[in-house]
């Protein structure tokens, strides 16, 4: 096979997993739909019923009778902060692609390729023709040079510049016993 031919094998494969990919997101879409549907009142209380007849007759407690009630509140409340924590993460990853696809709208409105970095002076140009915010959020405002969203994870805080007061350092002493 020529190098074309194996070239244009390649693209229809690309192509044709690409819409597969899009017949899977459509599927998924419909599948979320109904399953949020048939998830009426009633469905949902008789579901909770017959789990809780099975746990019941399951007696899982038995299997793990010497575990503490308190462990089982430290399990539930670990597991209740690695949701959160997912969440938050799938959060912050979509609000990144956003982010990015709202950059690349905004240099192709403006004329120039998407992922193109901004100029300094056409930044601070934009930056000036913003509206300015209330005085009273002014007066609230941090003071320090603006460090954009982006860059903010980057910038050490000044908290951590000093030692503790003594009340955050009893604080600690007294969390570790």
């Amino acid at each position: 096979m020529s190098f074309e031919a194996l070239q244009a094998k390649v693209a229809r494969a690309e192509d044709a997993l690409e819409a597969r990919e899009r017949q899977v997101a459509a599927d998924f879409r419909v599948f979320g739909g109904c399953w949020r549907e048939t998830w009426s009142p009633p469905r949902v209380v008789i579901a909770g019923l017959a789990a809780g007849l099975l746990a019941g007759w399951a007696q899982p407690g038995r299997a793990i009778a010497g575990v503490q009630p308190a462990r089982w509140l430290q399990l539930a409340t670990s597991l209740a902060g690695l949701a959160g924590t997912l969440q938050a993460a799938f959060a912050a990853s979509d609000a990144k692609d956003a982010a990015e696809d709202a950059g690349d709208a905004a240099a192709v409105a403006s004329g120039q390729p998407p992922g193109k970095k901004v100029p300094a002076d056409e930044a601070a140009a934009a930056r000036a023709a913003a509206p300015t915010a209330p005085a009273d959020a002014v007066a609230t405002a941090p003071s320090g040079p603006a460090v954009p969203p982006s860059a903010r994870r980057y910038v050490p805080d000044p908290s951590w510049d000093a030692p503790p007061r003594p009340a955050e350092a009893a604080t600690e002493m007294s969390e570790r016993r």
